[in-house]
């Protein structure tokens, strides 16, 4: 038997520079960053505290209620390490911002050849989405740092979706593949989504993790190895990402739930109760019109162009990217301003995209 006595939630500033997600301090230490308004507790139980409640693992609170954060640490570099936030002594979840998961239903069935070394998910110490992060990850070795992309006038666009364009559903056959791509006189290559959604084998377009590419298709170097050799032929490399609305496994849409009527509830910082779009309407309905919502968003376009050099991004769905109702296609100002927030946002860091 084991038991921990919750003691209060200790109250404590946020420290200077932490990122929502995990912040590696070094080798050894990484401390953690969770936005939980209205929640009155937060741990992080993972391979690092053996999945227990304890002390080590019982996250601060900042003084307006809204963060959790705790630093740990005697972390090996060498090591994965998954974990989760126990809310309210009751919800489990994944980090939100994780660039990698574990599932317990999926990750069964992807192979070793097209991800080596998987680390097996904590049978009986978990449940749902995992997150596993480590402080000293290999690093990719980028080989052309000089890419500049077509304009965009010029631009002959393929769009691929990797479990159909190669049999094998890896990103390093598509690498192998780029000598019939240039032939074709394709300048561009758009990726329909390949970050984390739901199940194996699927266009994308049911998103659960953001940050985290998709281990059916391959590791995250495998796609920044593919992205480096089709800047090396002269090819951008346009990523589809969805921020019309996310599934059920979304850390974000299980953090503020309402189990009685089945949609997210009231309170929820990033979606909408019901989407405004009745006539096309997937999985739950990012709220736009929301600061949190505008963060994440930012946050998302911005990891995969600093992290995976991007090129530029397409946008699904977009016409349900607002809070007027309708069916989206008509006239909709709100909407254009929504939009060209997240481009002139962009355009900050790359005005190229």
């Amino acid at each position: 038997a084991y038991y921990f006595i919750r003691t209060a939630t200790v109250t404590e500033s946020v420290p200077a520079g932490l990122k929502p997600g995990v912040n590696i301090n070094g080798d050894n230490s990484a401390a953690f960053l969770l936005y939980a308004p209205y929640k009155n507790s937060v741990f992080v139980m993972g391979d690092f505290n053996n999945w227990v409640h304890s002390s080590e693992g019982f996250m601060k609170r900042s003084p307006d209620g809204n963060w959790y954060w705790l630093e740990v640490s005697g972390l090996d570099p060498a090591k994965e390490y998954g974990f989760q936030y126990l809310i309210d002594e009751s919800l489990r979840i994944p980090d939100p911002y994780s660039s990698k998961v574990l599932d317990p239903w999926n990750d069964k069935y992807i192979d070793a050849v097209t991800y080596p070394d998987l680390m097996p998910y904590p049978e009986g110490k978990a449940d749902n989405l995992v997150s596993v992060f480590q402080t000293r990850p290999e690093v990719y070795q980028w080989k052309n740092s000089s890419f500049t992309p077509p304009e965009k006038d010029t631009l002959i666009i393929y769009e691929m979706l990797v479990r159909d364009f190669v049999e094998t559903h890896r990103f390093k056959t598509i690498r192998d593949t780029l000598d019939y791509l240039e032939r074709l006189g394709v300048n561009a290559i758009e990726l329909m989504p390949v970050n984390e959604f739901e199940g194996n084998s699927s266009w994308g377009y049911n998103p659960s993790m953001y940050f985290a590419v998709d281990k059916y298709y391959g590791t995250a170097n495998d796609l920044k190895e593919l992205i480096d050799s089709c800047h090396s032929r002269g090819i951008a490399v346009i990523l589809d990402i969805v921020l019309n609305h996310a599934f059920g496994t979304n850390p974000l849409v299980r953090m503020y739930w309402n189990s009685l009527t089945n949609q997210p509830a009231a309170n929820n910082p990033w979606f909408n109760v019901t989407s405004p779009n009745p006539v096309y309407s997937w999985g739950y309905d990012f709220n736009h019109a929301s600061p949190q919502t505008q963060a994440f968003a930012d946050s998302v376009c911005h990891y995969w162009i600093s992290e995976f050099r991007a090129d530029g991004f397409r946008f699904d769905f977009t016409k349900g990217m607002t809070n007027t109702p309708g069916d989206g296609g008509a006239y909709d100002a709100s909407r254009i301003t929504i939009l060209n927030r997240i481009g002139n946002k962009i355009r900050t860091y790359k005005p190229e995209a």
